[in-house]
């Protein structure tokens, strides 16, 4: 067992060695870049914009280093005007963004990064240009000119006429509301495509864009650490007296709710504080504390998510819209205002988050309370029914404690870790008092717990009905914050024309037939269906994606609603 106990020592001694010397060093890390493509480069106010994020690197094509990417829509005063942060999966991800009235019309820049291109020294994030107009403005900043050079109206020019074959759909023309049908042939190279049709109304669109390759063997000195296995979310814990010890201060980080999250983390000498969050919930809703005696005494800030530096932005000082586009615009805005009308009928479906075990699962003893007989209050139901916990005082405050000991091992004087929803309860005077019907279960580790950088004296952990405790519970030592988190996925609104008589009297207005991203082609044929609103006219299919090896391709093809 010495031997052992000397080996062991011998290797952390040579681990600590080597990250130091790392740490103390520029590193040389594999890189990553991103490539954002959108439905339009040129949206109303009232429309939706849709995007398909690509995060690659030299190596594996689709980057496996970040599980999160951000994405933001930036205006010409480089002031951030929507900012999302978007779930990456093996490299690919999707998201919309409403674009309210508040937006005035003019050009704008979409970026889009991954902490870890921030730590990049030169291009650390991807731009695309696109331009925002409000039909209703009066006086918008465009250049009425029909004879602009730059830019090109005529959409229903010939694009690789040899790719277009690829594209088969039944018909060539179709009526209001018929069912279309789009066939993927099986000699489409594998890889992961995105489909957008949409109508055509010749208001010219912006190609620009702009990205890097990325490069395997780039240095980088390391300040933003990568968002490997999920979100990392930092702050700081500032004392209210000076020449206070900041360093080894547990922090706990609560995310209340159905699925809730509960972290903790240690903080180091300067006081910072470093959470990793793992699990997918789109609840902003964020509560922050010290899990210590002294916690009053000290103060708590959460960082906000890393941006890059914009000071070197480029924006063209006018948006250029030709004279014959306004009516265009005109009948685009209507339909979109008739489109929004009926927003609450056509819907999209959020794909809600798959129930994952809580931290302590499964080596808790759960007690639902509709099993047993009902008390009154929470404090005479644990006397009653929750034989594994008594009460006795800690620091002169009501406290949980284990009833017995049958692992023998010599409990802390801490009391039990106490948690609401996931909302961690310090003082527990709240609730002895609390309505024990709107209690749904109550679960207790009977044992003592690691977790993260702490050993908590057993836990309990309460769910209440309607999972709203932490609204209603007030603490001055608690600090309530949100933070920025992934949209939800979603399964974008399609009509059902055929199957579905529910929307036989609701105009269909639609510009954007179909938006389908993440399509993972893997050499078989696919057939993918749609139906044709109301609007006649001239229609593009676009689908677009990186193939297996790396290679971009796209394909057109139209179609008339007649």
């Amino acid at each position: 067992m010495g031997k052992l106990n000397i080996k062991l020592a011998f290797l952390l001694l040579v681990v600590n060695f080597v990250y130091k010397s790392t740490a103390q060093n520029k590193t040389v890390l594999s890189t990553e870049s991103v490539i954002v493509k959108t439905n339009t480069s040129v949206v109303l106010t009232g429309e939706t914009l849709y995007c398909q994020l690509y995060c690659l690197n030299k190596t594996t094509v689709f980057s496996d280093i970040s599980e999160v990417a951000y994405v933001e829509i930036i205006n010409d005063h480089k002031e951030s005007v929507i900012k999302h942060k978007i779930s990456i999966k093996n490299g690919i991800g999707s998201d919309d963004y409403f674009i309210p009235t508040t937006l005035k019309t003019g050009n704008y820049k979409l970026i889009a990064y991954t902490s870890w291109m921030l730590n990049n020294s030169q291009n650390n994030f991807f731009e695309k240009d696109f331009t925002i107009i409000d039909p209703f403005e009066e006086h918008m900043n465009m250049v009425i000119d029909s004879t602009s050079s730059n830019l090109s109206d005529d959409k229903n020019e010939t694009k690789n006429t040899s790719e277009n074959i690829v594209l088969n759909l039944d018909k060539e023309k179709y009526s209001k509301r018929e069912k279309a049908t789009l066939l993927l042939p099986k000699t489409l190279d594998k890889g992961n495509y995105f489909l957008n049709i949409r109508k055509l109304d010749f208001i010219p669109e912006s190609a620009n864009n702009r990205s890097f390759t990325a490069d395997p063997n780039l240095k980088q000195d390391i300040n933003v650490l990568p968002e490997t296995r999920g979100e990392i979310i930092t702050g700081h814990v500032k004392a209210k007296a000076t020449n206070a010890d900041l360093s080894s201060k547990t922090v706990t980080l609560s995310i209340p709710g159905k699925n809730f999250i509960f972290k903790t983390a240690k903080t180091n000498s300067n006081g910072k504080f470093t959470f990793l969050i793992d699990k997918p919930t789109n609840i902003s809703n964020c509560y922050v504390q010290l899990s210590e005696l002294d916690r009053e005494n000290y103060e708590i800030t959460v960082d906000k998510t890393p941006s890059p530096d914009l000071s070197n932005l480029i924006f063209s000082n006018k948006t250029y819209i030709s004279r014959k586009n306004l009516k265009a615009i005109k009948e685009r805005s209507l339909a979109t205002q008739v489109e929004n009308v009926y927003f609450s009928q056509k819907k999209d479906s959020l794909i809600e988050a798959s129930n994952t075990d809580f931290f302590f699962q499964p080596t808790e003893k759960k007690y639902n309370l509709d099993d047993f007989e009902r008390f009154r209050t929470f404090k005479e139901t644990i006397i009653e029914i929750v034989v594994e916990l008594n009460f006795k005082d800690y620091n002169q405050v009501p406290s949980l404690y284990l009833s017995n000991n049958k692992f023998n091992i010599t409990q802390s004087p801490e009391p039990c870790l106490v948690l609401v929803d996931g909302l961690q309860i310090q003082d527990i005077n709240a609730l002895l008092n609390y309505n024990a019907y709107q209690i749904e279960s109550i679960s207790v580790v009977d044992r003592p717990y690691c977790y993260g950088p702490k050993i908590f004296n057993g836990i309990v952990s309460i769910i209440t009905k309607n999972k709203d405790f932490a609204t209603i519970y007030n603490d001055k030592n608690i600090l309530k914050t949100t933070i920025l988190r992934p949209e939800p996925s979603k399964v974008y609104f399609e009509p059902k024309y055929e199957t579905s008589t529910s929307l036989k009297r609701v105009p269909d207005f639609r510009y954007q037939l179909l938006w389908k991203p993440n399509i993972a082609f893997t050499n078989s044929e696919m057939s993918i269906p749609f139906y044709a609103s109301d609007i006649s006219g001239t229609y593009e299919i676009k689908l677009e994606g990186i193939t297996e090896t790396g290679n971009y391709v796209h394909f057109y093809k139209t179609f008339k609603i007649e």
